[in-house]
């Protein structure tokens, strides 16, 4: 499996697009709006191509192999989910090599980014602190 990374005029191209949450050198990641409009012009029979091609996006920079995992993604978040949410699956944790590569579309998105980090770091202290005291207890 070869990957395609996006180059840095690609990646700045994409971040202009308003439906663009993030990207980073190897992945795209949408808003919940584009995902949205996507879904409901794919069931009505629009292909991917140009879904994402009338939305600011061109399917030769993004190749042919990621046009149709697009569609498959964002099927199988509506399966899934039943709706679509920003950015990737919220059961997934991102973690990245190159934080600045892959900054979000904007500061807002940005801010609430960090701000969920801190709540799930704030939870995984908590847990740690009960293991910890459960432990102690024991001894």
């Amino acid at each position: 499996m070869t990957k395609n990374p996006f180059t840095n005029e690609q990646m700045l191209l994409l971040r202009q697009n308003p439906y663009t949450y993030k990207v980073s050198k190897f992945q795209l990641t949408f808003t919940r709006e584009f995902k949205e409009i996507f879904y409901s012009e794919y069931q009505l029979g629009e292909i991917p191509r140009q879904i994402l091609a009338d939305h600011g996006y061109d399917p030769a920079v993004l190749g042919d192999r990621r046009v149709w995992s697009i569609a498959r993604h964002i099927r199988e978040q509506y399966d899934k989910y039943g709706g679509f949410h920003q950015g990737h699956s919220p059961h997934r944790m991102q973690s990245s090599a190159s934080p600045a590569a892959d900054l979000p579309a904007s500061e807002k998105d940005e801010l609430k980014q960090l701000r969920n980090a801190v709540d799930y770091l704030k939870q995984e202290v908590e847990f740690l602190k009960k293991i910890s005291s459960l432990r102690t207890t024991r001894k």
